[in-house]
C-alpha cells in the first residue's frame, strides 16, 4: 500500500494490464507513467525514477482483523481468483516472506526462517524492531521496539488471545503485547502501543529480483 500524492499532486492509478519480471504493472492516469507494484518505483515515463511512500499495513485474515479492529469499514469490491485471492488460502506458504522498507532500504525475513523461531529483535534502517510470524495465521508483522528513548527485548509468551494468537512478553517490564495491533494488553505498559513499521509480504524469490544484493535474515544456527 503507497501514498498516491506525489510532490503535491494526487495520483490516481490503474492496472495496466501487462507484467514485469512477473509482478503487475500499474499507470498513473496523470503522465500514463508505469510504476512496479512491488517497490512502488515508476520505471517507464515521465515520473521514471520518482518513488512512492509506503505506508504501514498488515496482511492477516479477516478473523484476526475483526478481532483487534472491530469498527473498521470495508472498501466493497469482488473477489479475485488466483495466489492472492483470499489470504486464508495462502496460510503458512513458506514461499513468502516480510520486506520491511526504511529509508528506502529493504530487508527480507523469509517465513521459512521464522517458523521454529517466529520472534526476531533486530536493528535495520537505524531502528531497533522486533518481527514476528504466526504460521497458525500465516501472518507477519514488524513493529519499532523502542519506547520512552528504552529498547525492549520481545520473546513468546504463554499468554493468549481473544483467538488464541500468541502474545509477546517484553522482557524489561514483563508486559503483554499484541503482535498484531503493537498494543500492550496487560502489565506496566498496558495501553502504550509501538510504532508501525513499513512492511508487507512478498514472495521470496521476487524479493531477490527487485531488491538485488538487499540484506535477507537468517536464523542463528546452534553452536554444538
Amino acid at each position: 500500500m503507497y501514498r498516491r500524492e506525489l510532490d503535491g499532486r494526487v495520483l490516481t492509478f490503474g492496472h495496466a494490464g501487462i507484467l514485469y519480471e512477473r509482478s503487475f504493472v500499474m499507470y498513473d492516469r496523470q503522465t500514463q507513467s508505469l510504476w512496479v507494484h512491488v517497490t512502488g518505483r515508476a520505471e517507464w515515463g515521465t515520473l521514471k525514477g520518482s518513488q512512492l511512500t509506503l505506508m504501514p499495513s498488515t496482511v492477516t485474515n479477516w478473523a484476526n482483523w475483526k478481532e483487534s479492529f472491530p469498527h473498521t469499514l470495508v472498501l466493497p469490491g469482488h473477489r479475485r481468483g488466483g495466489f492472492m485471492g483470499t489470504y486464508d488460502g495462502i496460510s503458512g506458504d513458506l514461499r513468502l516472506g516480510l520486506v520491511v522498507v526504511e529509508r528506502f532500504k529493504a530487508k527480507l525475513y523469509p517465513f521459512r526462517e521464522l517458523v521454529d523461531s517466529p520472534v526476531v529483535n533486530d536493528r535495520f534502517g537505524g531502528k531497533a524492531m522486533v518481527i514476528f510470524y504466526s504460521n497458525r495465521a500465516g501472518t507477519a508483522a514488524a513493529w519499532e521496539r523502542t519506547v520512552d528513548g528504552r529498547d525492549l527485548t520481545f520473546t513468546s509468551s504463554e499468554s493468549k488471545d481473544a483467538l488464541g494468537n500468541t502474545l509477546l512478553v517484553d522482557q524489561e517490564t514483563g508486559s503483554r503485547w499484541s503482535w498484531l495491533t503493537g498494543e500492550a494488553v496487560a502489565g506496566p505498559m498496558k495501553g502504550r502501543r509501538l510504532a508501525q513499521l513499513r512492511y508487507n509480504p512478498i514472495l521470496n524469490n521476487r524479493f531477490e529480483v527487485f531488491y538485488p544484493g538487499a540484506p535477507i535474515y537468517h536464523r542463528p544456527t546452534t553452536a554444538r
